[in-house]
């Protein structure tokens, strides 16, 4: 007799996972007679799941039982609530890391479909938190996993598919559905934050032409709440992160990409047939020499793309400067296409466009740089002719664009792009020329100009190696920590107010043994404090176990019997740990943040770390991140580096001002070619 499957209560977990693999055959849903019945068991099911696909031993036991290829199955056949309580279940099993062997593109390629044809936000919502998650895993190949279906490179075959996601995510940003539009936001910053180098221009393109930036300066607008703030800022960064990319990308005359743009910015200005003393092509556009390409360095194709967006917006305009300038006579014409390259240099200064920058408060501009751009372009163009610049004031032009643009961004009568733009238009060249001689060069210019920022730049890397040097030696020195392996290194509340240790306890034979009660007895029969200390070699990772914390400091590593190879060190990250005090009575937790651990390749753990303080926790976990080049991770030791660097540079700065050097303005230009080398010389960059 088949059982029957009338439930007033939720399933058990193992009634739960038989439904699931069952219903997914499909051979009951396509049986009409059972049809109706059917569907109710499986939403009792589904809805079931999502509780406990929560808990990760259920979640391992499904897995294990290829539970996520029958879950797979029933979303690419059920719709409405049922689908809804099945991708929420994804997303918990999801939530656990434990999925990602078994994801495949098609199912990848399901969930895409869903988000673009489903309607219902209770089905949205989820489906695009598992597009979210999938995009920004970092997963590495194993020999398990030779290929994982994770990052950009998992959905940009998706987004050739449906040619409506994008799009749907872009409008999704105006829903009034608070967590679809923030899932949508998110996935649309982890789209750029893991956009490949081969796909980043087409993905910016995309994000260019749609509403995007609209729609998220309309979010700025409405007083976001503080997760929605947060993530505006998030979209915010990784905007500017994608510039500094693109602005660290040398043009290549081989890219049909960039000759295309510098092709239409030439077929825009219409000049081909207009005589010009000693220039062929290039020259007569404002470029240096006849290789235009060598002249974006500082702004490679970032500063390409904003030149070739003005001249496509703006092309009666661009034609009639070009050829006003051409007619004017030889040293009084402005270099249109040098002064574009200077005003994305300028924009790019002011904005700290780089890959350190991270947003803490809205920019709206930066969300129209393009127009930005357009406007200071046509500001530096007016002011070369008011004041009737020859090409060797060109760096006073500059300088006085420079003045305008930071009175203009940092005052508070400026809200919006059309106020922007009055100001910068209309205001007279008597006013800004009366502004720049009023500045205080030593405390506020100087510190723009190329030759200062060379100087900081210089005097980070320095400050960099000092603080690395530093924190290894506090690796070297080792110090104390909690022993993982003591009971008292994780506790948990539990709701009856009993106290349990969160880790597991080593059998004596190896294995994992039965769960830990607190006594006096286990207290003393287990070794309190473990002792790191970095080998001499830099190498290996040395450690001991002690029952207290003595000596102070280790010099002897003959007392730290046990070795971890660096080599095998692939990730560090926070492991969220919480440890009481080594007082079984006073239960006082330090925060969560203060620990962290050493991951291998196959994400085993093989050192975990709880810090006492902020400062040990920067100290050694930028330790091990700058001695495996990871950079820094923490916010101290970023501080410190800032701290460092400017310090240097104000030293530096009193040094020039008390021996009356003069700092020069922008960039300087390279010598004349010399005589006889031909129009093909030119010279590098160093």
């Amino acid at each position: 007799m088949s059982q029957s499957h009338e439930f007033d209560t939720a399933p058990s977990p193992e009634e739960a996972e038989r439904l699931v693999k069952r219903m997914s055959t499909g051979a009951n849903l396509a049986d009409q007679s059972i049809s109706s019945k059917d569907d109710k068991v499986l939403k009792i099911a589904t809805f079931s799941l999502q509780k406990y696909l929560k808990e990760p031993e259920f979640a391992a036991e499904f897995l294990e039982r290829g539970g996520l290829e029958s879950l797979c199955d029933i979303i690419s056949k059920v719709g409405g609530n049922t689908l809804a309580y099945a991708l929420n279940s994804f997303t918990s099993l999801m939530a656990h890391d434990l999925c990602w062997k078994s994801l495949s593109e098609d199912i990848v390629a399901t969930v895409a479909h869903i988000v673009v044809i489903e309607t219902l936000v209770t089905i949205l919502r989820p489906a695009t938190a598992i597009l979210h998650r999938i995009v920004s895993a970092e997963v590495l190949p194993s020999a398990t996993m030779p290929h994982p279906v994770v990052g950009y490179s998992a959905i940009y075959p998706i987004l050739q598919q449906e040619s409506k996601l994008l799009e749907l995510l872009i409008q999704r940003l105006q829903s009034p559905d608070y967590v679809l539009c923030l899932n949508s936001l998110t996935l649309l910053t982890s789209m750029l934050k893991h956009v490949t180098d081969d796909h980043r221009s087409e993905l910016l393109d995309a994000i260019h032409q749609s509403n995007a930036k609209k729609n998220v300066l309309r979010l700025m607008d409405n007083h976001p709440s503080d997760e929605l703030k947060e993530q505006v800022l998030e979209f915010q960064s990784a905007l500017i992160h994608n510039a500094d990319r693109r602005r660290k990308t040398q043009i290549s005359i081989y890219n049909p990409r960039h000759a295309k743009m510098l092709n239409d910015i030439w077929e825009v200005a219409g000049v081909e047939d207009v005589p010009f003393l000693g220039a062929k092509k290039w020259r007569k556009l404002g470029f240096s020499s006849e290789v235009p390409h060598r002249e974006f360095g500082r702004v490679g194709v970032f500063g390409l793309e904003r030149m070739h967006t003005f001249a496509m917006e703006n092309k009666d305009l661009f034609a009639k400067m070009i050829l006003e300038q051409i007619h004017r006579p030889d040293g009084r014409r402005c270099p249109l296409a040098k002064a574009s390259i200077e005003v994305t240099d300028l924009l790019c200064s002011f904005w700290n466009i780089s890959a350190g920058y991270m947003a803490t408060t809205f920019e709206p501009l930066l969300f129209q740089l393009d127009h930005v751009h357009a406007t200071t372009f046509q500001l530096f163009f007016r002011l070369f002719q008011d004041m009737e610049a020859t090409t060797t004031d060109f760096p006073k032009v500059s300088a006085l664009v420079r003045s305008q643009l930071r009175a203009t961004l940092k005052s508070d009568g400026v809200q919006d792009i059309y106020e922007f733009d009055r100001t910068m238009l209309t205001t007279p060249y008597t006013v800004i020329r009366d502004r720049r001689l009023k500045e205080l060069e030593w405390a506020d210019d100087l510190l723009g100009r190329e030759a200062i920022r060379n100087l900081r730049g210089r005097l980070n890397r320095q400050s960099y190696d000092f603080i690395k040097r530093q924190r290894i030696n506090c690796l070297l020195q080792g110090a104390w920590f909690p022993c993982p392996q003591h009971p008292q290194r994780t506790l948990t509340m539990s709701n009856t107010g009993s106290i349990h240790p969160t880790a597991p306890n080593p059998g004596s034979n190896g294995s994992i043994g039965p769960s830990l009660t607190l006594s006096s007895s286990t207290s003393t029969a287990h070794k309190r404090w473990r002792y790191y200390k970095l080998s001499p070699s830099k190498k290996s990772l040395q450690y001991g176990d002690f029952s207290d914390k003595y000596p102070l400091v280790i010099t002897s590593y003959s007392e730290l019997p046990n070795k971890i190879d660096l080599a095998h060190v692939t990730e560090i990250k926070g492991t969220g740990r919480k440890t009481s005090s080594v007082a079984p009575t006073s239960f006082l937790e330090t925060s969560a943040a203060l620990s962290f651990g050493l991951f291998s390749a196959d994400h085993t753990l093989l050192a975990d770390f709880i810090c006492t303080s902020s400062a040990q926790a920067s100290e050694w976990k930028d330790g091990f991140s700058m001695l495996l080049d990871k950079g820094i991770t923490s916010k101290d030791t970023a501080e410190y580096l800032h701290s460092l660097t400017e310090i240097g540079v104000k030293v530096k700065l009193l040094q020039i001002a008390g021996d009356r050097i003069e700092v020069p303005h922008g960039h300087l230009d390279p010598p004349p070619v010399p005589a006889g080398l031909g129009s093909g010389f030119y010279y590098g960059y160093g």
